[in-house]
């Protein structure tokens, strides 16, 4: 392990372009983790993410895999020295982890290597490094991107940022278009645009007051062309509901969601 580890390291400054200097290295190796990613919730649920008690959220780091038939193992390594190892991650799997692992996820620069079930860590399948500040809240999910016709092209991992400021007692919902399917609409309660049109890589925020939402995925600009009903979504105050529609349309098409608190 000590071997993957390293191997690990080694691809930091070559893939992500992040120098040692960017975040103070903790003091030690965290132990190896053999839990493993849960399936993600449904709409009416989620992970929450992390909260210090005072001024707002804690900083926050989640995880999608939105890649079908792919089995995979993921390495997340945190200032070089410290790190998980998640193994045989399968689609539609989505984690929290904050929730996951409590007090590991703090600022600093991290590492994820994703490799096949098994596979040896010198060949990643994909790999990327970014730097979390203090409160921020992040996903990487590993997705297939597409053209605006829905037209496929290679697996990536994305790393999006999510809005934590505060919503004064509303919801956020932020909805981001990560499947192998042509440009759409996303529609709450047959007339509200979350956003009326937009494609693959994309994403789309609203606030909208506390409650339950019938939210359907429509033609572009177009309500009344319904491609999928993903039924009633509760929204809860002062949260932002972080939606991810991930696979291929029709057939492997599925909407991961994780809940995680705004800014007080």
């Amino acid at each position: 392990m000590k071997k993957r580890l390293l191997t690990v390291l080694g691809t930091v400054v070559a893939v992500a372009g992040l120098a040692v200097t960017a975040a103070p290295a903790t003091a030690g190796a965290s132990p190896t983790s053999n839990g493993s990613l849960h399936a993600g919730p449904s709409w009416n649920g989620g992970a929450w993410s992390g909260w210090n008690g005072n001024s707002g959220p804690a900083s926050d780091l989640s995880l999608v895999h939105g890649i079908p038939n792919l089995p995979v193992d993921i390495y997340v390594v945190k200032n070089f020295f410290s790190y998980k190892e998640l193994p045989d991650v399968n689609y539609k799997a989505a984690t929290d982890l904050a929730m996951d692992f409590p007090g590991w996820v703090t600022p600093g620069v991290y590492l994820v290597d994703v490799v096949p079930a098994g596979g040896n860590p010198f060949n990643p399948l994909l790999i990327t490094g970014f730097y979390l500040g203090a409160g921020q809240s992040k996903t990487v999910v590993a997705y297939v991107t597409a053209d605006t016709s829905g037209d496929p092209g290679q697996p990536t991992l994305g790393v999006f940022t999510n809005d934590v400021s505060p919503t004064g007692g509303a919801a956020r919902v932020t909805v981001r278009h990560l499947a192998v399917a042509p440009t759409v609409g996303v529609y709450a309660d047959g007339a509200v645009a979350i956003t009326p049109s937009f494609s693959n890589g994309q994403t789309a925020t609203a606030v909208v007051p506390a409650g339950s939402y019938d939210v359907t995925v429509t033609a572009p600009n177009t309500p009344g062309t319904v491609y999928d009903d993903l039924g009633p979504i509760a929204v809860g105050a002062n949260t932002n509901t972080l939606a991810f529609a991930i696979g291929t349309f029709p057939s492997t098409f599925k909407v991961v969601a994780l809940v995680v608190p705004t800014a007080s």
